[in-house]
Formats: structure tokens, C-alpha cells, sequence
């Protein structure tokens, strides 16, 4: 199930590491339960609030923990800086539906919905923080389950990146051979949009870890970066025709949409015609040369888009001597002389690897 952004940043508010976190987890252990409530402004839901003390105090998490020992909710400031109230009666809106049986999760759930602010609950006898917000419900995992669940789906994510690079690196041999078909493409694209979900799927449990999962996170975020790199590149190489960055982001968005293995409608989004999915295979497509530039030489996206719009495709910019390399705008003798020396080593590497 996908978690939505807004979430996320509740998600973030009780990771390890956060003072309210270490608050909760005292309640918890000392099998208590609680309801916490969001708020800025008491006075506009004075008609939810009932009873309770009105404090007003910075937040720490000592004080929490010892307002948690009575029955009603807590009222915490967004920025969870000053406790508002503690003991406080909810009595939302009895009409509004709700999954939920324990009166405090019932109360919660239905707080959450009729004034779309954070709530979250303790459960004393299941020892489980569940978050709520808007229409949203989320339970905090323990967190040797998020480190488990967390490795293992970063090695099926490291396995599937091993192989989208050999397609990669296969389509960059037949790159120089001209003779890739449109279908490696979209099989690459396909396979690397397959990864980004994977990524976005684990993202709420990657946050829940907080401060415990830093190295989880190096490992997850080097992978989301070369496989967003690698697509970016792939998209702006085999689109039909030239895109800008802006329209480079909203292509992969419409790539995201689509069905696993619709090669055609990957096709359609770059920019072919529809001729059905068995002529993928027959139609011989050139890229531009984005990935090529990118691997051999340290040039600004601008310079880069000029040596594109100069050769067209990479058949005519492997062709391309220093002379002709240098009436490119932004290419001096220096650059010249890398593009050259790197497309060699690239295609050298290609065809005897």
C-alpha cells in the first residue's frame, strides 16, 4: 500500500532519534496508553475538546510521559515544542466512520477525520503507536521487523539493479554496432521504473527507522540515485524527439503510471508511433548520446545539449573528429580531445568486455 507524503512527515515526527519518539517509547515500556492530539489552535475545536488542564508548558519528553498516566488525550503544538492540555475529553463527530474497536482508537481515528490534523494512540495491552491522519491510519512496526523487512528487500533491490546495468551495459554495445531495438529499451525502462516503486514502497519504513537506519538509507539512496540517473539518461537519449529536463521529469511521471511490460505504451510515452509490440523488436533506434557524454566527459548540461544538437545521435558524434567537435559551442581543445579518448575507451570497453 502507498503511503502518502503527508505521512511520511508524521512518520518522521516519532522515528528514533526524536524527542517525542523517546517519550513514546517510555510510555510503552511502562505499559501505559495514551492519545496525543496535533494542534495549534485549541480554540478552533472547543467544540471536539472537553474538560482536561490546560497547561500550556514546553514540551519535554519526562513531562509526557508523566501526563500520560492520566485517561484523557494530551494536546501537543504541531511542532511538538509546548504541551497545550493533558486529561482533555474527545468527543468528535459519533457519525463518522470508523474500523476501530477501543474507545481511545475509535476517538482517534475519528478526531483525525473531521479536523484532518495528527493524531496518534497507544495501545497499553498491544503496546502498539498508531498513527492517524485525515482519512490515514498507520502502525508503527517494531523495529527489528523494519530492519529485516528493510534488508531483505534492499538485496532484491541490489539484485535487480545488477541486472538492469547488464542490460545497460548490452545495449551500449549494440549502441556501437547500431543495432539496438526499440524493445531493449523499453525492457530497461520498464525494469528501472519497477525499481523506483520498490524504492517508494520501502520509503516509510526506511523513515520509521529514524537515527537507527542511517546505513540502510546510504544503501537505499545509492542505489535510488544511479537508478533515477540511469533513466533520465535513457529517456533523453530515446525519446523521438529532443525534451528539455522539465519535460524529461514529467515523461517519467507518465512512465510511472504505466502497467508492467506495457512495452508499447513505454513507447508511445517516448514518442513512437503505435505500430504494435512485435515491431519493437524489428525497429532499430539511435540515441542521441546524453549517456555517452555523460560517461567520458565532465562538460554543463548546456555544453552538453549543444554537442547533442550538433551530431543529432551518437553514430555521428563517434564520427566526429577535434575539428568538428570544437566549432560546438562551450568546446575547447581540452574537451575536444576527452570526448574523443572517452568514446574510444567506452567503445573499446563495449565490444571486448
Amino acid at each position: 500500500m502507498r503511503i502518502s507524503p503527508e505521512m511520511i512527515d508524521k512518520i518522521k515526527m516519532v522515528a528514533p532519534g526524536t524527542l517525542l519518539r523517546r517519550a513514546l517509547d517510555e510510555i510503552v515500556k511502562a505499559e501505559f496508553g495514551a492519545l496525543i492530539v496535533f494542534l495549534d489552535d485549541i480554540t478552533a475545536q472547543e467544540n471536539i475538546l472537553q474538560g482536561g488542564f490546560y497547561i500550556g508548558a514546553g514540551f519535554s519528553p519526562e513531562k509526557l510521559y508523566e501526563l500520560s498516566k492520566m485517561d484523557g488525550a494530551i494536546i501537543l503544538d504541531e511542532s511538538v515544542s509546548r504541551i497545550l492540555a493533558a486529561n482533555v475529553q474527545l468527543a468528535p463527530d459519533p457519525s463518522l466512520p470508523t474500523f476501530e474497536t477501543g474507545m481511545r482508537h475509535r476517538a482517534a481515528e475519528r478526531m483525525a477525520r473531521q479536523t484532518s490534523k495528527f493524531v496518534l494512540t497507544i495501545s497499553r495491552r498491544r503496546k502498539v503507536i498508531t498513527l492517524y491522519f485525515k482519512n490515514q491510519k498507520y502502525q508503527i512496526n517494531d523495529i527489528n521487523t523494519l530492519h529485516a523487512r528493510i534488508s531483505q528487500t534492499i538485496g532484491m533491490v541490489e539484485r535487480y539493479k545488477s541486472n538492469l546495468d547488464k542490460k545497460a551495459l548490452a545495449i551500449e554495445r549494440d549502441e556501437f554496432l547500431d543495432q539496438v531495438q526499440l524493445i531493449q529499451v523499453t525492457e530497461l525502462i520498464n525494469d528501472a521504473i519497477g525499481i523506483m516503486h520498490l524504492l517508494e514502497e520501502t520509503e516509510p519504513y526506511v523513515v520509521e527507522t529514524g537515527s537507527e537506519g542511517r546505513l540502510l538509507v546510504m544503501r537505499l539512496n545509492s542505489v535510488n540515485d544511479d537508478v533515477d540517473t540511469l533513466l533520465h539518461l535513457f529517456v533523453k537519449d530515446y525519446c523521438r524527439q529532443p525534451v528539455k529536463p522539465f519535460d524529461v521529469d514529467r515523461m517519467i511521471d507518465k512512465l510511472k503510471t504505466v502497467k508492467p511490460d506495457d512495452h508499447e505504451r513505454i513507447a508511445q510515452i517516448l514518442g513512437w508511433p503505435s505500430t504494435g509490440e512485435t515491431s519493437l523488436h524489428d525497429l532499430i533506434v539511435r540515441p542521441k548520446g546524453y549517456r555517452l557524454l555523460h560517461q567520458v566527459s565532465k562538460i554543463p548540461p548546456g555544453t552538453v545539449d549543444n554537442v547533442v544538437g550538433q551530431f543529432n545521435d551518437l553514430v555521428n558524434l563517434c564520427l566526429a573528429d577535434e575539428q568538428a567537435l570544437l566549432e560546438v559551442e562551450g568546446i575547447g581543445e581540452k574537451r575536444a580531445k576527452s570526448i574523443i579518448e572517452g568514446i574510444q575507451h567506452v567503445r573499446n570497453r563495449s565490444m571486448y568486455r
